[in-house]
C-alpha cells in the first residue's frame, strides 16, 4: 500500500506530524511499535512485571534500557512517551538556544509554536481552576521558603485536565475524558483519561482527518524506492511476522534513542541509507536527568495525593560554559506504586554498602526485589526528579561486532551538574525531615538514569555539522524526515516534551508549504491559540547566581597506570607469579591507565566498601587490539576489609570489549597483608590479576598475571591528585587531608598497630 506519508512512532514529534500532514489533505499511515490505551486499560498488576508493564517481557507500557553508559527510559504505546511522562511543558530559557542551534530557530521563532502546543494540550498550572492545592504542592512551597529559595520557586504548566474530578466530558477535540481525581497515577498511565495525552488532541485529530494507524508495529528498515521509500515492520500482532508500507514522505520519530538506532541500522547494517552523515549518533544528551527519592520518618509528603508534578526550584549559577543551570521538582505516584517504591528504596539502601557491584549485577538484585513482595509501604517517600543543561555531549552507536546499541555518556564530565543537582536533593530531603536515597546505579557506577533522551539526529545548517537540516529533512535524503527528540542538538534544562513539539510545529509547518498549493499553511488551531504565561518568567535569579546548596559533595580524582604480564590459561588460576613470569618470556604484555573518581570524599571515607568509578584505557595483548580498549564505570574499592583484622585489599573491576566484540572484565586485587619484612610498597603497588570473558566476576577465566606501579608512574601519578566541588585552596588541602588520613590509618591498621606492645591505657 502507498501512503503520501508514513509516520514512525506517535510521541510528540510523530503526534504533530501526523496531525498536520493529515490536516493538509495528506494520506498518512501512522507506525507505532506498542499498543492503544482506552480508558480502564493501562496495567495495574503491580505484583507482575510482565502483566504489561515492561516492553521487554510482553511489549509493556515502559522500555526500560541499561544500555552501556546510560539507563535509558521511554515509553511504548499510541501516544508514546506522554502516556507516561509528569505532564509539565516548560519552555526553555532563551539563552539555550544562543549554541549548536541552527540560525533562526529560538526562543523568539518558537515561542508561536510553543503557545499552539500549549493550546492543543491545555496546559495550565495546578489550581488554574480553583480549588485547594494538593498537600505535597504546598508542602514543596514551605520548604522553598525554608531554604530561602521562595523566588525561584514556581508553579509549572501541566497538561492535566483539571475540571470536575472524575466527570466523563468531551474534550474540545470531542474526545471523553475525565476531570483530574488527584490519585497520582500520571506516570503510570492514567485510567480515567484525566492526563491530556496525545491521543486525546494531536492524533484523534489525525485520525478524523483519514490518517491510518496501525499499532504493535514495529520498523525495522527503510530503503528508497522510484518513488520514495519501503518501510518495513515487524507485526507484533502476527507473531513478528514481516509487513511493510510505501510512501513518498517518510517521518522518524520514534524517539531519540529509537530513531538513532532505526537510521544507524539502517546505514551501516542493511545498509539502505548509506548517505546518512557521519555525525549520525552524536549530540546525545541525557537533559541533565537526576533521579532520587527523599525518604521521611513519618507521612507527611502525601506523594500519593495529586498530579505527578506541581511545583518546581530553579538552580542558576555561573555563566557561559561554566554555568550550572537545572530546575528540581517534586514527584508523586499512586499508593499501589508506593510499595514499588519501597522496594527499590529498600535495595538501594542494601546495595549502598555493595560497592564492588557492576551493573549487571544491580540490575538483577533491583529486579529481583521488584518481583517480590517486601512488604514496604514507600508512602513516605517523595520523588526528586532534576533536569538541566549537560554537556550533550554523548553518542548513540551500535558495537563493531554483535551490533548490539550502545551509548556513550561522560558523567565525569557532567559530574559538576549532576553533583549541584544530588546536593540540592540532599537539601530538600533534609528540610522534609528526611534522607535521599539515591538510584543503585548511581550510588554504585554513577550511572544516570536518563527519562528525557534527546539528540543523535542533530539538525544543523550544515551537513558537516549535523544530520538533518533545519527543517528535519535528512541531509542528501529528499522527503525523509527525523522530527522528534532526537533532533534537538542541545539540552532543555526543562522538561522537553513542549519544546520537541513546538519545534515539530516549526517544522511540519514549513515542510507542508512545501507541497504543491500550501506556500501559505499553517494549523487551523493557530488562530485559536493565544500567549500562554511563561511561569519561569516570574524566576528571580539574584546577581552573581542562586545560592549553593547546603550540603557541600567535593570530589576527589586521580589517575594511576600501572604494566605487567600475564598468561592464557595459567594453571593454576592462582599462581599469579607464574602466569607473570611465563608472560614476561613471552612478552604477553598488559597495562592500563585510569582515572580514579570519587564522587562525595566524606561519603567514600564513611563507607566500609570505599567505592569509587574507574574510567580509563587498557591494553591486554591477544584480545585489545593495538589502541586498546576503553573502561567505562569501573569499580574501584580501596582498603576494603577482610576475614584477617590485620588485612585490606585493594579490588578493581575493570569492564571492556575486547578487539573480537566480546565482553571482558579485568578483575584484580591488591593484597594489603603484614608479611614479614618491610613490604608497604610492594603491597600497594602489585595487582594480581584475572581476565574475565564476561562483565561479571564469576565469568569464566581466560588468563591470569601481575600488573605494577612502576616508580616514574607512581611519581606521576602524585602530581594528578585533584579536589574538585570548591575554589576555597584551604577546603582543597582539607579535603587531600581527609583521604590521606584514611588511606595512611588503613596501612597503621595493617603494618604497625599489631606491632605496637600493650599500653596502660
Amino acid at each position: 500500500m502507498h501512503y503520501d506519508s508514513v509516520v514512525i512512532g506517535s510521541g510528540f514529534g510523530g503526534a504533530v506530524a501526523s496531525c498536520r500532514l493529515a490536516q493538509a489533505g495528506q494520506r498518512v499511515a501512522i507506525l507505532e511499535r506498542g499498543r492503544r490505551y482506552p480508558m480502564h486499560s493501562f496495567p495495574r498488576d503491580w505484583g507482575n512485571l510482565s502483566k504489561g508493564w515492561l516492553w521487554r517481557e510482553g511489549q509493556g507500557l515502559f522500555d526500560v534500557k541499561p544500555i552501556n553508559e546510560m539507563l535509558v527510559v521511554q515509553g511504548a504505546g499510541y501516544g508514546g512517551g506522554s502516556l507516561i511522562y509528569a505532564n509539565v511543558h516548560l519552555r526553555p530559557e532563551p539563552d539555550v538556544f544562543a549554541k549548536g542551534w541552527p540560525k533562526g530557530v529560538d526562543r523568539e521563532a518558537l515561542d508561536p509554536y510553543f503557545d499552539l502546543v500549549g493550546y492543543m494540550l491545555d496546559i495550565k498550572p495546578i489550581g488554574a481552576a480553583g480549588g485547594a492545592l494538593p498537600a505535597k504542592a504546598l508542602l514543596m512551597k514551605k520548604v522553598a521558603k525554608a531554604l530561602k529559595r521562595e523566588d525561584q520557586f514556581f508553579y509549572p504548566n501541566i497538561a492535566v485536565d483539571l475540571g470536575e474530578p472524575g466527570v466523563v466530558h468531551r474534550n474540545k477535540f470531542g474526545v471523553p475524558q475525565s476531570g483530574c481525581n488527584h490519585c497520582g497515577e500520571c506516570d503510570v498511565g492514567c485510567n480515567i483519561h484525566a492526563k491530556n495525552t496525545l491521543d486525546h488532541n494531536y492524533l484523534a485529530l489525525a485520525e478524523r482527518h483519514g490518517a491510518d494507524v496501525y499499532t504493535q508495529c514495529e520498523v525495522v528498515r527503510i530503503a528508497p524506492t522510484a518513488s520514495g521509500y519501503a518501510v518495513t515492520y515487524k507485526d507484533q500482532r502476527q507473531g513478528g511476522l514481516l509487513a511493510g508500507v510505501e510512501a513518498t514522505s517518510v517521518f522518524v520519530c520514534a524517539g531519540a534513542v529509537n530513531s538513532t538506532e532505526l537510521l544507524l541500522r539502517c546505514r551501516d547494517d542493511h545498509r539502505t541509507l548509506p548517505r546518512i552523515s557521519a555525525r549520525l549518533g552524536h549530540g546525545y544528551s541525557a537533559n541533565g536527568d537526576f533521579l532520587a527519592l527523599a525518604v521521611c520518618p513519618e507521612e507527611i509528603v502525601k506523594p500519593t495525593s495529586g498530579p505527578t508534578i506541581t511545583t518546581g526550584i530553579v538552580f542558576s549559577r555561573g555563566t557561559g560554559e561554566d554555568k550550572i543551570w537545572f530546575v528540581l521538582e517534586e514527584g508523586g505516584f499512586p499508593r499501589a506504586v508506593a510499595q514499588l517504591l519501597g522496594l527499590i528504596e529498600s535495595k538501594a539502601r542494601q546495595l549502598r554498602g555493595a560497592g564492588d557491584l557492576l551493573r549487571d549485577d544491580i540490575e538483577r538484585r533491583v529486579l529481583e526485589a521488584m518481583r517480590g513482595h517486601l512488604g514496604v509501604t514507600g508512602s513516605n517517600a517523595a520523588v526528586l526528579l532534576a533536569m538541566g543543561r549537560d554537556r550533550a555531549d554523548g553518542q548513540i552507536k551500535l558495537r563493531p561486532i554483535d551490533r548490539g546499541l550502545c551509548v556513550k555518556w561522560n558523567s565525569l564530565a557532567n559530574l559538576g551538574l549532576y553533583s549541584m543537582e544530588e546536593r540540592l536533593c540532599k537539601d530538600v530531603a533534609r528540610a522534609l525531615g528526611g534522607k535521599l536515597v539515591s538510584s543503585p546505579f548511581w550510588e554504585v557506577l554513577h550511572q544516570p538514569v536518563a527519562v528525557h533522551n534527546l539528540g543523535g539526529c542533530i539538525m544543523s545548517d550544515d551537513p558537516e555539522q549535523g544530520v538533518t537540516d533545519p527543517t528535519g529533512q535528512v541531509w542528501g535524503y529528499e522527503n525523509l524526515y527525523v522530527l522528534d527528540g532526537a533532533l534537538l542538538p542541545a539540552s532543555t534544562g526543562v522538561n522537553p516534551s513542549s519544546t520537541i513539539a513546538a519545534v515539530a510545529e516549526r517544522n511540519i509547518e514549513a515542510i507542508i508549504r512545501r507541497l504543491p498549493g500550501k506556500s501559505s499553511w499553517q494549523a487551523p488551531e493557530r488562530a485559536a491559540a493565544r500567549p500562554i504565561e511563561d511561569p519561569l518568567r516570574r524566576v528571580v535569579i539574584p546577581a552573581g547566581g542562586t545560592a549553593l546548596p547546603e550540603t557541600k559533595a567535593l570530589t576527589l580524582s586521580f589517575t594511576e597506570t600501572m604494566k605487567g604480564f600475564f598468561h592464557f590459561s595459567h594453571a593454576p588460576t592462582d599462581d599469579y607469579r607464574g602466569a607473570e613470569s611465563i608472560g614476561r618470556r613471552v612478552r604477553s604484555s598488559m597495562q592500563f591507565t585510569l582515572t580514579i573518581t570519587i564522587p562525595d570524599l566524606d561519603h567514600f571515607i564513611s563507607e566500609s566498601t570505599h567505592a569509587g568509578v574507574a574510567n580509563g584505557r587498557l591494553h591486554v595483548d591477544g584480545i585489545t587490539d593495538h589502541d586498546g580498549a576503553e573502561v567505562v564505570n569501573g569499580v574501584f574499592n580501596l582498603f576494603v576489609k577482610g576475614d584477617d583484622p590485620r588485612e585490606r585489599k585493594m579490588l578493581y573491576a575493570l569492564p571492556f570489549v575486547g578487539a573480537d566484540g566480546k565482553q571482558y572484565l579485568l578483575d584484580g586485587t591488591k593484597e594489603v597483608l603484614d608479611d614479614p619484612g618491610f613490604d608497604v610498597w610492594s603491597d600497594t603497588t602489585t595487582l594480581f590479576t584475572v581476565i574475565r570473558e564476561g562483565h561479571s566476576r564469576s565469568d569464566p577465566v581466560v588468563a591470569t598475571g601481575v600488573l605494577h606501579i612502576l616508580l616514574p608512574d607512581f611519581l606521576a601519578q602524585l602530581t594528578t591528585f585533584r579536589v574538585d566541588g570548591t575554589d576555597d585552596r584551604l577546603e582543597k588541602l582539607s579535603a587531600l587531608g581527609r583521604f590521606g588520613r584514611m588511606f595512611m590509618g588503613d596501612l597503621w591498621e595493617v603494618f604497625a598497630k599489631s606491632k605496637l606492645p600493650s599500653l596502660p591505657f
